[in-house]
């Protein structure tokens, strides 16, 4: 019990890097073996007094350290994020969550994706979080059942020593503490309005329209699908790193551009109403067939657009006219043109619809609004709901608003006539409101709005109880999300990352996969700051660069070579565990992206020094002492030597493989080159010893090769190349062990020759002693030119090698004839792409039968030879 509590003490004041230094550093006596010995402490102590269990990622990566830091509650350097995460959330509190820790957990994890991944780990196990989220919430002066009042006073003292901390903390329990007094409840009735239609929803697209070029041209801005996400995470993942498709639009949207809310795309042509608006490219059919059902464009053959100002048209979702205003009627190229008197045609620079200019008289006529009618679109001219008070989110000028979960939904009903009384309807519920005497205009509070979609209907009545008039508004309440960093609406710059959150190495390392877009006023030139940052947040370097707006993907690849490029990056580049890249031009705007290094159980780090050489070490962040490493070299690949975890290992100048484990944590990487010292010494031959000839040493040898395969290569063109010859030593090796003796002579020659191609003759003769075996390398020999291709050379060897698979007695496997080719060329994939049962049968047939490994050797090895270098690299 002493030590758990001791333990968890020292979890307190984890920041992220090192658990066990500074353990070990404060406890006399403490021995690495000792560390399983404190989780079996942890597991008694949840055994028997009900103490908390690690859940998630975290636990599953770090299976002793999470024990102490789950029971440290909050680490201090997760405070910080916390207090941040519960300001932004504030406006989504209701006594419900504030009562049901289990739930606010799932809601704040579900919105922890702009935040470092280390607190997004935190946050995996939600009823942690929860529960740490309702203490912190709860009065100054009020006990929690979740946390002791020492605990939740020593994480308060915390946060307070920061004064930005202390803020979003106390405007966040300002907010629980006015849901508490005001009984915030959610009238659960209300998310849908008892319609026979579909009402709008809170992740449907707004249509809009712009003249441009002397036509109406067609604009959708995308809403932030992250809404969708709220308890299904896994639709975030895909969201963030699927491209996706809109219809009516040729060009598809980069990864990660559906959480970002606020971008525009154009159609060239009319959606289809029929089909999805958006589908994931690659998405799972639950994920696109929920943002089928929830992102929908307006259904019908109408669509209405009110005229605001020059130029720009907005679409009214509730196809309510005005008298005395200005509408775009668009329709499908099928419907006929309106016929009321005062529409004309109007160029419309989309296909397969055709745009009418509807200018609608001041006073409407009987038969007008019958005409309307009859269109689906409807006529208001005595009374008008809007948001007034605080701004709402968003306003289409007529008949939808929108405000975000906790803001005051404040509206404004207006007539031109004098009613005595007004009843507003929503979700079933009525209620008459008085109206104020000699006024023209009624203000109303709309409280305790569920998040999603509802209709308000109002109707005006006099002093004899007539109807005077009616209205409708769509009152859309949004999920609060928080807005990421990198785009700020409102700004004049913006920048976009795909994914829409990289890692670190995604956007910096040599093979970096992550792509940014900054956008701005075009032809300006703005500032743009890359600065590295270590464990602890202490800044490494920080390199500056003048960039001309706007930068797309492929000026930011050379914006990328450029940085990486500069000492200062190079030297401290594998340091770092955060960058923070900002944008800002003086005047304009600000736009900043923060990425994280993977916060791996494993990772190796390379130092260069001065000689060009590279000293290897292993960050090991498991806590557990089980971890093995080994370093296998280019001349003996099949060989591993073993260090200590903590070892620093010198690389040799032809480099070599790396492996760390530790339980079900392995990091494997190619170690990179020295190549001036190569250029200097003679390099040995690679090559790899087997034993006796067998199905087993083949699968042996199989998994050599296969382990320098998946190895993590550098952006080192010397370090691809000692790989291959690995690779090549491991599959000579099977071919030379399978083959016989006179073959392996024959790869020893082919290997060191100035031109392979003059032993194809003898490739040919040794092939076997039956003359259908010299029929069968002749075969080969002429068909090498047409077999340059994998999938010419696949097919056409299968061909070939068909009556020698028979005659030696591989029957019913259709892939025997890629088998082969793979086990000659590429033999770790027989690993992966066959089931045990077929591998083990055509291994067996192929150690009794070595004329077939010959055949396909001969046919890999020739096309080899007569391609060019990188499309071998992509054969067999």
């Amino acid at each position: 019990m002493p030590f758990v509590v001791y333990a968890a003490e020292q979890g307190y004041d984890y920041v992220g890097d090192k658990y066990w230094p500074p353990f070990e550093a404060a406890t006399p006596g403490w021995e690495y073996q000792h560390r399983d010995w404190l989780r079996s402490q942890f597991v008694k102590f949840a055994d028997q007094y009900g103490g908390a269990r690690p859940e998630g990622a975290f636990a599953g990566n770090f299976p002793i350290i999470a024990w102490p830091i789950t029971h440290a509650v909050l680490p201090t350097y997760l405070q910080r994020h916390l207090a941040k995460l519960l300001y932004e959330f504030r406006t989504g509190l209701s006594t419900r969550l504030l009562s049901d820790p289990d739930e606010l957990g799932n809601r704040l994890a579900a919105r922890s994706r702009g935040y470092t991944e280390r607190f997004r780990i935190f946050c995996q196990n939600t009823e942690l979080l929860g529960q740490v989220a309702v203490a912190l919430l709860a009065g100054e002066d009020e006990d929690s059942p979740y946390l002791i009042r020492s605990t939740l006073d020593r994480v308060v003292n915390g946060l307070s020593r920061e004064q930005q901390a202390r803020r979003w903390l106390a405007s966040a329990r300002q907010s629980a503490s006015h849901v508490r007094s005001s009984g915030f409840k959610s009238s659960s009735g209300s998310r849908l309005a008892n319609m026979g239609t579909k009402l709008p929803n809170a992740a449907d697209p707004r249509l809009l329209l712009r003249y441009l070029d002397g036509a109406w041209n067609a604009y959708a801005a995308l809403p932030d699908l992250t809404v969708l996400s709220g308890r299904l995470p896994h639709v975030f993942d895909e969201l963030e790193h699927c491209r996706a498709s809109v219809s009516g639009v040729p060009k598809k949207l980069a990864r990660g551009r559906l959480v970002h809310g606020g971008q525009e795309v154009q159609f060239q042509s009319w959606p289809d109403t029929a089909k999805p608006f958006i589908e994931i490219e690659g998405g799972s059919e639950s994920v696109n067939r929920l943002v089928a059902d929830q992102c929908v464009m307006t259904h019908g053959a109408w669509w209405l657009f009110r005229r605001r100002g020059a130029g720009l048209a907005i679409e009214i979702r509730g196809r309510v006219l005005r008298p005395g205003h200005r509408y775009v009627l668009v329709c499908s190229t099928d419907v006929s043109a309106p016929t009321v008197g005062w529409s004309r045609s109007a160029p419309m620079n989309v296909s397969g619809v055709t745009a009418y200019a509807l200018d609608v008289p001041k006073f409407l006529t009987d038969e007008d609004v019958t005409l309307l009618d009859e269109l689906g679109l409807a006529a208001e001219s005595s009374v008008a709901i809007r948001p007034v008070g605080v701004v709402a989110s968003s306003w289409d000028g007529e008949g939808a608003a929108e405000w975000l979960a906790g803001e005051s939904a404040i509206i404004g009903i207006r007539s031109e006539l004098l009613p005595a009384q007004c009843l507003v309807s929503m979700a079933g519920d009525s209620f008459f409101v008085d109206w104020p005497a000699s006024a023209t205009e009624l203000v109303l509070a709309l409280e305790g709005l569920d998040v999603g979609t509802h209709e308000l209907n109002v109707a005006l009545f006099g002093a004899s109880h007539q109807e005077l008039s009616s209205g409708s508004l769509m009152v859309t309440i949004r999920d609060p999300q928080i807005r990421p960093e990198t785009a700020t609406l409102g700004e004049g710059i913006r920048l976009l990352a795909s994914p829409a959150r990289p890692t670190l190495g995604e956007l910096w390392d040599e093979e970096a996969t992550a792509t940014v877009v900054i956008d701005g006023q075009i032809g300006s030139e703005a500032d743009l700051q890359m600065c590295l940052r270590d464990g602890q947040g202490a800044k490494l370097a920080v390199v500056h660069r003048a960039v001309r707006l706007p930068v797309d993907e492929h000026g930011w690849g050379g914006i990328v070579r450029a940085i990486r490029a500069e000492q200062k990056f190079r030297t401290v580049y594998e340091e770092a565990e955060s960058c923070v890249l900002s944008v800002a031009r003086g005047g304009v705007g600000f736009a900043s992206l923060t990425c994280e290094r993977d916060f791996l159980p494993l990772r190796w780090r390379f130092k260069k020094g001065r000689d060009g050489s590279y000293l290897a070490t292993l960050t090991d962040r498991t806590g557990g002492d089980h971890t093995k490493v080994e370093f296998l070299s280019v001349e003996s690949p099949g060989v591993g030597v073993s260090y200590a975890s903590d070892a620093a290992i010198r690389i040799p100048a032809r480099g070599g493989l790396l492996r760390a484990t530790s339980d079900e944590a392995e990091v494997v990487v190619v170690a990179p080159t020295n190549p001036n010292a190569m250029l200097l010494s003679s390099l040995s031959r690679s090559s790899v010893q087997w034993a006796v000839k067998s199905p087993a040493e083949i699968v042996r040898l199989a998994t050599g090769h296969s382990l320098w395969v998946r190895a993590k290569v550098p952006q080192d063109a010397f370090a691809a190349r000692q790989r291959e010859l690995a690779t090549d030593a491991f599959s000579r090796s099977i071919v030379c062990m399978v083959c016989g003796n006179h073959w392996a002579n024959l790869e020893r020659k082919v290997e060191t020759a100035d031109d392979p191609a003059n032993y194809f003759d003898e490739m040919c003769d040794l092939m076997g002693t039956s003359e259908a075996h010299k029929s069968l390398g002749r075969a080969i020999a002429r068909n090498l030119w047409g077999w340059l291709s994998p999938g010419a050379l696949a097919v056409g060897f299968s061909e070939v090698a068909a009556s020698a698979l028979t005659e030696n007695g591989v029957r019913n496997q259709p892939t025997a004839g890629r088998f082969l080719l793979t086990l000659a060329g590429r033999p770790g994939y027989i690993l992966d792409d066959w089931n045990e049962g077929d591998r083990a049968y055509l291994l067996e047939r192929v150690v009794a039968s070595p004329v077939l490994l010959r055949a396909a050797r001969f046919a890999v090895l020739g096309t080899r030879i007569l391609n060019d270098q990188e499309s071998a690299l992509r054969g067999f």
